[in-house]
């Protein structure tokens, strides 16, 4: 009979944070514990998604290196979302952007909210950038796409203007090697040209259209009078289901998925509200201070939403509580994320990314873009976790920067330029519109400002998608639920591997001429890394220093001991 493996370090939750098998106790404040995953009382550690998490000191036999490994844990998500998922494991320096994440997020396309979708992320890291790559162009007359999202392992993006209003307002799927797939439009009005916002609710893709090109939609173009909007749902194909009218604006300028609703935000045009879909209509749910509800997002059992200036939190009804006004003289707040528990945003004009403190106090991590002194155009449009570090998108010059310390950003890169470049000039500026994980990559989407088909540049680098890798990472990129799920990350190798219920899910190959050294000083944490707090169980988590195979770990997904 073949001896089952060792692991390194074994932590069954049941009751302590104790390593059954060595030394590497944890430490925790708050837990509790619940059912397990074989339905036996006080076997799973419960995590509440704010401010508790089990951190283990580090030790030589927590060294990954250069060999194989195996994490393996039971995990189960919360089902009905009110926090940011969060992360199930990680011994990261990033500093180094050395070590390993394990965590869950949803998609999340620019303005609109995370999505509720429980993905699997499984990176690793050794301070690698790998080159661009370009994933071309949805619609050949379009400048700008404005949105991206993954949905049952495939790729869309909505783009807004094109050269006739029938091509406009469409969303497209990746089919590999540049080639993209039309999906359809939204609606049959020739005077809504975008698609606004996408989100992935339920396992639903979900879209709202409107005119990106604000001149058009605050009846500033003379001779176009935009239509009203409505949200639609995606059934396959080409086809769209409407779910109406949403109140009397022409932007959804933003989609929030909150403990079970959808939600839909509606330009100052439209009074800035916003509308909770009730399976047949949309009740209105107020104001927070009527302009453009930009951005939504579910944070420590709360729905905040940004508006061109300040951040509000839901309290029900029609009830919004600003939480900050203005802060640092900002005029305007274009995306939100919840890191480490606390909430940030990426801020217009003068590029910063701001933080808010426990005292309420909102504090500069960096200013982006053009630096002091020169004409201030910085818009944060999108901020995004990835392989264990945060990324932003940036507008005037379609750039993305990587978070290192408050203070101190990289620039990745530029991914869109034109010639008659300008400052003072919108109509010359470029944008990233979104950022969004996608089999392993981080995909940036570019745009113009206004997004008008006729603002397309010498260089064709406009309307495009991008996608780039850092460190080696795989992705399961379908709704595991909020059921009880066995995931396994293993490093075989030169290939990474996840699995999820016992099957193996993707895969990932190290670049060539390269290994991954992930040692580091930094402590192991459980229900706690580079995005924020778990929210939900964990389970008998263990770690080997060998690769497991395709039995073994089908064996272990289908026990609870």
């Amino acid at each position: 009979m073949t001896t089952p493996p060792k692991p390194i370090a074994h932590w069954p939750l049941a009751g302590d944070t104790n390593d059954a098998v060595g030394d590497h106790h944890g430490q925790a404040d708050a837990l509790t514990y619940t059912t397990g995953p074989d339905g036996t009382d006080a076997t799973a550690a419960e995590f509440n998604g704010s401010n508790n998490r089990i951190r283990v000191e580090n030790h030589p036999d927590l060294h990954l290196g250069t060999g194989d490994f195996t994490v393996s844990a039971w995990i189960r998500c919360q089902a009905q979302m009110t926090h940011v998922f969060g992360d199930i494991l990680a011994k990261f320096d990033p500093v180094g952007r050395t070590g390993l994440n394990l965590h869950i997020a949803g998609s999340s396309p620019a303005y609109s909210a995370m999505s509720d979708q429980r993905h699997v992320h499984f990176g690793i890291d050794d301070g690698y950038i790998g080159p661009w790559q370009d994933y071309g162009k949805p619609e050949r007359s379009n400048s700008s796409v404005t949105a991206t999202a993954t949905w049952q392992g495939e790729l869309y993006a909505g783009i807004a203007d094109a050269d006739t209003p029938q091509k406009a307002c469409r969303v497209f799927r990746y089919g590999g090697e540049q080639t993209w797939h039309d999906c359809g439009r939204l609606g049959n009005d020739d005077k809504i040209l975008s698609v606004m916002s996408m989100l992935v609710h339920n396992d639903r893709l979900y879209a709202g259209g409107g005119n990106w090109d604000w001149d058009k939609a605050l009846k500033k173009m003379p001779g176009f009078i935009s239509g009203k909007v409505h949200v639609f749902e995606y059934q396959g194909g080409t086809e769209w289901r409407d779910l109406g009218q949403v109140g009397e604006g022409h932007r959804i300028m933003s989609l929030g998925s909150f403990d079970g609703d959808l939600y839909a935000g509606l330009g100052q045009e439209g009074g800035g509200k916003v509308f909770r879909y009730t399976g047949s209509d949309w009740l209105d749910c107020g104001a927070p201070d009527g302009l453009n509800i930009e951005s939504f997002l579910p944070s420590g059992g709360a729905l905040y939403a940004a508006t061109h200036g300040s951040v509000y939190r839901y309290e029900g009804d029609t009830t919004w509580n600003c939480i900050g006004k203005d802060p640092h003289g900002i005029t305007q707040i274009h995306s939100m994320a919840e890191i480490g528990g606390q909430l940030w945003i990426g801020t217009w004009p003068q590029g910063y990314v701001l933080r808010c403190e426990p005292s309420g106090e909102w504090v500069i991590t960096g200013r982006l873009g053009l630096p002091e002194g020169l004409f201030e155009c910085n818009e944060v449009m999108d901020l995004r976790v990835y392989n264990g570090k945060l990324y932003a998108a940036l507008i005037p010059k379609s750039q993305v920067w990587r978070y290192e310390s408050d203070g101190h950003w990289t620039l990745i890169a530029s991914l869109a330029s034109r010639r008659d470049w300008l400052p003072e000039d919108p109509d010359t500026w470029c944008r990233v519109t979104s950022l969004n994980a996608y089999a392993g990559q981080l995909c940036a989407a570019t745009g113009s400002c206004y997004s008008r088909a006729e603002h397309q540049d010498a260089e064709d680098t406009l309307g495009r998608v991008h996608g780039f890798t850092a460190g080696q990472v795989c992705s399961h990129e379908r709704d595991i639920g909020g059921d009880w799920t066995h995931v396994a990350a293993v490093r075989a190798g030169q290939e990474t591997r996840l699995y999820v219920n016992g099957k193996l899910s993707s895969t990932a190959q190290a670049p060539a001429h390269t290994t991954f050294d992930l040692t580091n000083a930094s402590p192991l944490y459980i229900g706690y890394g580079a995005q924020t707090y778990f929210k939900g169980a964990i389970a008998n988590v263990r770690i080997y220093g060998n690769r497991l195979d395709d039995e073994t770990i089908r064996q272990h997904s289908a026990l609870s001991s």
